[in-house]
């Protein structure tokens, strides 16, 4: 069971632990089920062979599959009965190709006492391929208990 992080236990330059994910297509179509999005660029490997879409001739992974990936980074690391998420904002850049080793990353970069109960921290996380090429980028506030 994790340790219940408190928001005086957290430094500004603190890195998470990160989550590493393989995208493979039953990932893929398990997510399409999930968020009910059937777009064949996720779920059809024959169209995407003729389509080419992102240049690519395969399936590639819901943008917010590689969000949720980002957003597991502090659950993992912290614990849901600890970190709750107060917002995120993220950006894809890249499509992630089915076949691709996902690694998400997370790093505290701003501290924010507020006062009891309202005390949060911000968040930079990444979704990275093997080649360290961006896949993804978030900031993220979340709340800590005191």
């Amino acid at each position: 069971m994790l340790k219940k992080i408190r928001f005086s236990e957290v430094q500004v330059g603190d890195e998470l632990p990160p989550v590493e994910q393989y995208v493979t297509q039953d990932v893929i179509d398990k997510y399409a089920v999930t968020s009910l999005d059937y777009n064949p660029v996720h779920t059809n490997k024959d169209w995407c062979t003729r389509a080419q879409v992102f240049g690519m001739p395969c399936t590639v992974g819901h943008g917010m599959f590689t969000q949720s990936l980002m957003a597991s980074v502090p659950i993992r690391a912290w614990g849901a009965g600890s970190a709750t998420f107060r917002s995120m904002e993220a950006k894809f850049t890249k499509a992630v190709a089915v076949g691709t080793l996902l690694t998400c990353t997370g790093k505290v970069k701003e501290l924010h006492p507020i006062g009891p109960g309202r005390n949060f921290v911000v968040l930079e996380l990444q979704a990275l391929d093997p080649a360290h090429t961006v896949m993804g980028i978030a900031t993220a506030s979340i709340g800590l208990p005191d």
